[in-house]
């Protein structure tokens, strides 16, 4: 028999040995259904209970939602093999509740494309479904990250994607459908052949009755009555039919455990790719400038097709052949001051050859710097390794394979006798602070003093918390110093500081000033791109012969990761800390309703709530209507305006729990960092440009609690405001700092990292071209060739284009046409062939002559060929200057032209020596 075990809150349901079938995260009306955690563990659940194996927890509310009875159930689990007949796909998924996608990344989706179906569903599997018609002809696991197949599986199971089964797929469901399940089904737990048991029936009762009183009472504040109607009749059904079936539970005890989600459970899905280019982009092309991306045109030419980017200049309209994709890409920058490239004036050329002067002399100045730091001995500081794991355990997650890959990085830079100058870089939340925090605690370990540098006295006070804290039980004296530190205070720690009896000091630029370190040995700082120029070039000194290691949650691309990998130390987070779920995002009008149930669902389960209203003058009336509206919560309020010791207070009430709701302003923006605040309400989210919306909402999500970010609006805003607002919804996930800040925190980050001169010239060039020009001299400077194919094909006589029947999605097309044309080797068209084939079928003709030009172009390329043109009789082939390698023994030289005409088959020539062509 099955057994569920009854608990009071979600939080008494992590024990040991029993599955947790978590209550829906959403409240009823809010414009948003449960997440897939909640309803893939739900269903699961279910799943488990019709084989007899369900052992769970849970609370009262969560057994009391309507859900298929197991006959229906059982109906619609489907179980298939190779060289099953299989039915339509599409539609028993629809049915299911899965969403149809292009790629499958998340839970309860599925994709179709040709005769390749991937989906996930609750077994949290991706199982990918090879067809020959209708026959399955293979089944495997795929990587949601990669999307490349894995290993064979021997079967595939679909399950429902929600609690109920939907008929009519005509009729598109309401997110609100998803929690009034009663709409469609009839049974409940009980009819699963459950034993049901509970610890406490009083406080059981109690905890359920007390919510659902409010909830009930806010749903009859509302004009519209059918609201309450609907949740009465569909929402939950009757808790004393479910209590009075519960025994009390045996006495033995339970064992609480910490969950610690496992890799395979939260798998963190990346953003896909910032080049996406989107028609009315802005755009660069390396050899010609910035231009406005206009269309993708085909073009039929005698039975050929092929494809073109029509490019509009100022006073021109260039067509760049697709398979030249690699030419084009995103302009980020400044795109309102920015003008458009005349092709006429060459005004590109002049803008490049500004730039690269610039570069040259900035690249100078890191590689001397650089050179200064190799030529000094520091100290090594080799730590306590048995202290070192001791500390480690007191980490209260598991460290991701990023951080511990950084923590590694710092150990050995410590460890070295040349001082450490390294940058750590992560979006906000990823675990920066615990690689520092290690590294301060081998620097006290080695026998040497660490100072920490913050750039605001919020972020340097939490710092503070934290560390000591941590330290405490170690015997570690930490301090803090900023403007809130009084007159005695500071001469007091300038003292210890000097005698060496405080082992950390934390605070603002402010530890720059007159202070005398007894033993310095390490110094890390913050988010150094907000420090000032002055401080900053105090850091350049302090760079040169201590230990520096700074923090930035600035997005760092690609190429500029390349670049300065190789001037300076870096270290990057990239994966989100296990367990972090995705922030619900609700936009709507402000309605007194959804804020009361917001703040009481958050209070309610042992959390805390920032609530941001970014008007000093009225942050006190809004802080009068919360007291009318939930007198039994406790407010606390922050604002720019307040004297130090009262915002001192106000944050320690708040970072120590003794307050549920911080009303603030915007300076949370950066710098609040409380793990229990999982809720934000931001009341005036019209006033607020993307960026800063996203910063908001890193302020919260930062457990593995589902966290909500409530963006609310004036009733009458216009179309523009909505659309911003509506965006931060699409920015999810990790990576999504990236996607969303590309034009603003990163260009800030790079001018913080080299200096803020270099925004004009990012500007000009935009910043992915500027950065591959620093990536080429940096590779100069260290001696390395770039690799970049500048080898062009002329005369291609076949259709060279990828069929949206093969890629419908417009961006994976492009995708897939950048990777191709940017690929140098061999070994990187073959994968990408075998990456085509596994996702999207076999190869249509196309597709494959575009892979063998591609090929035939890397070949070239070795062979040092600057251009080439197919003809009737083989290739005409102009050579770089000083150049020769015999293609085919059959040739002529044409000196007039300086160019070689091979008589040659290409194919042949092609195939010969390609494998790619061979499979």
């Amino acid at each position: 028999m099955n057994e569920i075990l009854i608990v009071p809150t979600e939080k008494d349901c992590e024990i040991e040995g029993y599955y947790y079938i978590p209550d829906y995260d959403v409240l009823p009306y809010e414009n948003l259904k449960p997440s897939w955690y909640v309803r893939s563990r739900r269903i699961y659940a279910l799943y488990l209970a019709l084989q007899g194996k369900l052992k769970a927890v849970c609370t009262l509310r969560s057994l009391l939602h309507y859900i298929m009875p197991p006959e229906v159930f059982k109906n619609e689990i489907y179980t298939f093999k190779i060289g099953d007949e299989v039915p339509d796909l599409e539609n028993l998924f629809s049915r299911l509740g899965y969403e149809r996608v292009f790629n499958v990344r998340e839970g309860g989706t599925f994709s179709i494309r040709g005769e390749i179906i991937d989906y996930l569903g609750p077994n949290n599997i991706p199982t990918r479904i090879e067809l020959y018609g209708n026959i399955i002809e293979d089944i495997r696991r795929f990587d949601l990250k990669t999307q490349r197949s894995e290993v064979s599986l021997e079967s595939a199971l679909i399950l429902p994607a929600r609690e109920f089964v939907y008929e009519d797929r005509e009729n598109p469901l309401e997110p609100v459908d998803e929690q009034l399940t009663g709409k469609y089904v009839s049974g409940t737990f009980l009819d699963y052949d459950v034993q049901l048991y509970t610890t406490d029936r009083r406080s059981v009762i109690e905890h359920f009755s007390s919510f659902e009183r409010e909830l009930r009472k806010s749903l009859e504040g509302l004009s519209d009555a059918e609201r309450l109607f609907n949740y009465k009749k569909y929402g939950i059904f009757d808790y004393e039919e479910v209590i009075s079936k519960a025994q009390a539970y045996p006495s033995q005890p339970l064992q609480k455990v910490q969950v610690k989600p496992t890799e395979e459970e939260y798998l963190s899905v990346p953003i896909l790719s910032e080049d996406e280019l989107q028609v009315g982009d802005l755009v660069v092309h390396r050899k010609y400038g910035i231009a406005r991306f206009n269309e993708i045109k085909k073009v039929d030419a005698n039975g050929k097709q092929r494809e073109f980017l029509v490019l509009n200049f100022a006073d021109s309209i260039l067509y760049v052949p697709i398979e030249r994709i690699d030419l084009v890409e995103k302009y980020v920058g400044d795109e309102i001051n920015v003008k458009l490239d005349s092709l006429k004036k060459g005004t590109w050329s002049r803008k490049v050859e500004r730039a690269k002067r610039n570069i040259e002399e900035l690249v100078r100045e890191l590689v001397l710097l650089q050179h200064v730091r190799n030529t000094i001995t520091g100290v090594s500081l080799p730590g306590e390794a048995e202290l070192e794991e001791e500390f480690a355990k007191t980490f209260p997650f598991i460290e991701t394979p990023d951080q511990l890959n950084a923590i590694r990085e710092v150990f050995e830079d410590l460890e070295s006798e040349k001082p450490m100058d390294r940058l750590l870089v992560g979006d906000a939340g990823y675990g920066k602070t615990e690689v520092a925090i290690r590294a301060i605690f081998r620097a006290v370990a080695s026998g040497k003093q660490a100072a920490l540098l913050a750039p605001t006295t919020i972020l340097a006070k939490q710092h503070y918390d934290n560390i000591s804290a941590r330290f405490e039980p170690f015997g570690i004296k930490v301090a803090l110093l900023n403007r809130f530190s009084t007159k005695r205070e500071r001469e007091e720690i300038l003292k210890g500081v000097k005698e060496g009896r405080i082992d950390v000091l934390i605070g603002t630029h402010s530890i720059l000033k007159d202070i005398k370190f007894a033993d310095l040995g390490l110094v890390v700082i913050d988010e150094e791109q907000k420090f000032g120029v002055e401080q900053k070039e105090k850091f350049k000194k302090l760079r040169v012969n201590v230990n520096v290691l700074s923090m930035s949650a600035t997005p760092i691309p690609r190429t500029l990761h390349m670049a300065l990998s190789n001037l300076k130390d870096l270290s990057e987070i990239k994966t989100p800390p296990l367990g972090r779920k995705e922030i619900q995002v609700h936009i709507g009008p402000y309605d007194e309703r959804i804020v009361k149930l917001a703040i009481l669902r958050e209070v309610g389960r042992g959390g805390q709530v920032i609530y941001v209203h970014n008007r000093v003058n009225t942050i006190y009336s809004v802080y009068e209507k919360l007291k009318e509206l939930i007198p039994e919560v406790s407010i606390v309020i922050a604002h720019g305006q307040q004297t130090k010791s009262e915002m001192k207070k106000v944050i320690d009430a708040f970072y120590h729990k003794h307050a549920d709701v911080l009303l603030c302003t915007t300076i949370v923006e950066n710098g609040i960092d409380v793990p229990d605040a999982n809720t934000l309400i931001v009341d005036d989210a019209h006033r607020y440009g993307l960026a800063q919306l996203y910063q908001l909402r890193g302020r919260v999500g930062r457990s593995d609690k589902l966290a909500f970010a409530y963006f609310l609006h004036p009733k009458h805003v216009n179309d523009k405001v909505l659309e911003r607002l509506y965006a931060i919804k699409s920015y999810q996930g990790p990576g999504s700092g990236m996607k969303i800040a590309m034009k603003d925190m990163e260009i800030r980050g790079v001018g913080a990292i080299f200096g803020l001169e270099q925004h004009g010239y990012i500007n000009d060039l935009g910043l992915k071209y500027y950065l591959d020009l620093l990536n080429e001299a940096v590779e100069e400077v260290s001696g390395n060739i770039q690799s970049k194919i500048d080898t062009e094909i002329e005369g291609i006589p076949d259709s060279i284009v990828i069929p949206e029947s093969y890629i419908y999605d417009p961006f994976e097309r492009m995708r897939f046409y950048r990777r191709i044309a940017s690929a140098i080797t061999e070994e990187e068209l073959t994968d990408i062939q075998e990456e085509l084939v596994d996702r999207f079928g076999k190869l249509p003709v196309s597709v494959n002559n575009l892979i063998k030009y591609a090929y035939l172009r890397v070949m070239l390329w070795n062979k040092n060929v600057s251009k080439a043109t197919i003809s009737d009789v083989g290739l005409v082939v102009k050579f770089k200057k000083a150049h020769f390698e015999e293609l085919s023994p059959r040739y002529i030289y044409n000196e007039k032209e300086d160019t070689y005409i091979f008589f040659m088959d290409i194919d042949e020539l092609v195939n010969t020596r390609s494998t790619v062509l061979k499979t």
